[in-house]
């Protein structure tokens, strides 16, 4: 039983986690990227009957791994604010990144999200909502507010 629930587990990592890495690079960059993959199987990994009860694991991932950037993120920002408070200079964007990927980087995380969500991973509203923990009412908006930012971002 323990070699299937492995070979499961091993199947679904190595369809999911190119995706997921790549969402995960989009929101936190590429240095911790690999580390919200992990933290999304991990917690996959403690859900009781994850293959039996959840339907889409593509999808419960990415919300899972949306999540933990979020939270990546909240924690850097009050890092860097109080770097910044203590006079210190801020993280500069890699300038090897492409002017979309610096200019996805600038955005709030909440957008930075939800754009990455859509764009990259074609979801649903109801999913983005899911995942960032809003209304589905308010994931127009806060894809509108996004693109426009890009927008400004890219003149």
């Amino acid at each position: 039983m323990a070699a299937a629930l492995d070979a499961r587990w091993q199947a679904l990592y190595a369809a999911c986690r190119p995706t997921l890495y790549r969402s995960a690079a989009l929101l936190v960059g590429e240095g911790e990227a690999e580390e919200v993959v992990q933290d999304a199987f991990e917690r996959a990994m403690r859900e009781p009957d994850f293959f039996g009860r959840v339907r889409e694991p593509l999808a419960w991932l990415r919300t899972v791994s949306t999540r933990v950037a979020l939270g990546r993120l909240r924690r850097r920002a009050l890092m860097d604010g109080a770097l910044r408070f203590l006079g210190r200079q801020d993280h500069q964007i890699d300038s090897s990144r492409t002017d979309l990927e610096a200019a996805l980087q600038r955005l709030p995380p909440r957008q930075r999200a939800a754009v990455v969500l859509r764009y990259y991973h074609d979801a649903p509203y109801s999913e983005i909502a899911s995942a960032l923990e809003i209304d589905q009412e308010s994931v127009g908006p806060l894809l509108t507010r996004a693109r426009a930012a890009l927008r400004n971002a890219l003149k």
